[in-house]
């Protein structure tokens, strides 16, 4: 007999049963060793699948916690328990199931969100229970035009379809899904709109007085060092004081590339000096902002709605320092390296934004003089020109 691996497996028997039954036996092996994973897509749900993806694929990836915050919305609609990342070792991660818990004075900000994303949550539980061998694409553009309908950016919408056509493609080619066709791949996503946000001046004092008057000790320091940096959050809890040279004014943090060094401005050494004299100097914990990512949000979500910008991000302040920056004059090769990134595409941007921003303060300075000329009597600069190209006599 040759087995599905090629394999043929040979073995003397007493009586010609014994051999019948071997021979079942290796077989049964067989096809449990070439069993599609998780039963294959007549046997689990999209929310399980995607939960299955979670645990193989989201670990790995630098985008780990955004990525998991979207796979835990299908989970919880499928009435599994959805996951948090947890170290696992030197820059490695685990997941671990858990009950989130609502902060006291959160839950009527909680309950307004909720309602915002309404149409969406609807489109998604129906989506997480059903088997993934009865999706469709009408189903995911059902989707997409309920993220649409909700305010939701086109980039946002393409995170979200990507991340269900790359769990798909991984189970064609990884899971032993035979034969079963990826029901995203006719679905053309929008253009991705790069978001900047620009604070008025009241706007900015706003927030740094609610910076000021929030509870927690390292929301303040984090969004100066935020602004001052450009760093995204998950490389400012990566933050080691092990890592950061005050004197010589760097810091060594990772970054979605890998590791980066971070020039720091005088006032970024101010910052953290003063932290440090007051938080950093008799704790064993070597992370210069020890707080968990949803304690970030958590702060920042007060922070915002006390300032009267509730649509303002944290990730924002990265673009708000960037354009301050462009504004002050660096290039795009000095912004390149502020941002981290590896061409200048995105850091011209920033510059051009910035030379928007003079013309339009050119525009609304007074004016110097008159914008035409104005003639004295018996003056005159030519022919008339009428319409039609016929000139008129001048007496």
């Amino acid at each position: 007999m040759t087995l599905p691996n090629g394999l043929r497996p040979t073995k003397d028997f007493e009586s010609y049963d014994d051999a019948l039954l071997f021979l079942a036996e290796q077989r049964a092996i067989a096809s449990d060793l070439n069993a599609p994973e998780l039963g294959g897509p007549t046997q689990v749900t999209l929310a399980q699948a995607l939960g299955h993806y979670a645990q193989l694929m989201t670990i790995a990836k630098k985008g780990a916690r955004a990525e998991l915050n979207r796979i835990n919305h299908y989970l919880k609609a499928d009435g599994l328990p959805i996951f948090k990342l947890i170290p696992n070792g030197e820059n490695a991660w685990a997941l671990q199931a858990y009950e989130p818990s609502v902060p006291k004075g959160f839950t009527a900000h909680l309950k307004r969100r909720q309602a915002q994303g309404n149409l969406v949550a609807q489109v998604i539980k129906k989506l997480a229970v059903q088997r993934c061998s009865q999706l469709n694409g009408v189903r995911f553009r059902e989707l997409m035009t309920a993220m649409r309908a909700s305010g939701l950016s086109e980039s946002t919408i393409q995170k979200e379809i990507a991340l269900i056509r790359h769990m798909f493609n991984i189970a064609r080619t990884e899971w032993g899904w035979r034969g079963f066709e990826n029901p995203t791949l006719g679905l053309k996503l929008g253009k991705s709109e790069i978001r900047f946000v620009k604070l008025t001046d009241p706007q900015r004092q706003a927030v740094f007085k609610a910076l000021q008057e929030c509870r927690s000790a390292y929301i303040w320091p984090m969004a100066q060092i935020a602004l001052e940096t450009t760093l995204r959050v998950g490389s400012l809890l990566s933050m080691r004081w092990s890592q950061t040279d005050l004197e010589n004014r760097v810091v060594v943090t990772e970054s979605k590339t890998g590791p980066v060094a971070i020039p720091l401005s005088i006032h970024a050494v101010q910052v953290l000096t003063d932290l440090y004299e007051r938080t950093g100097r008799d704790r064993e914990d070597d992370r210069v902002f020890p707080m968990s990512y949803n304690a970030v949000q958590m702060a920042w979500e007060g922070v915002r709605e006390k300032a009267g910008v509730p649509t303002l991000q944290f990730k924002d302040l990265r673009h708000v320092g960037a354009t301050d920056y462009a504004k002050l004059g660096l290039n795009a090769h000095e912004l390149k390296v502020m941002l981290g990134h590896k061409s200048t595409r995105m850091a011209e941007v920033y510059v051009n934004l910035a030379a928007v921003d003079l013309l339009r303060k050119l525009d609304q300075a007074a004016p110097r003089g008159p914008s035409t000329r104005v003639l004295a009597q018996g003056m005159h600069l030519g022919p008339k020109v009428l319409p039609f190209g016929r000139v008129a006599k001048r007496r």
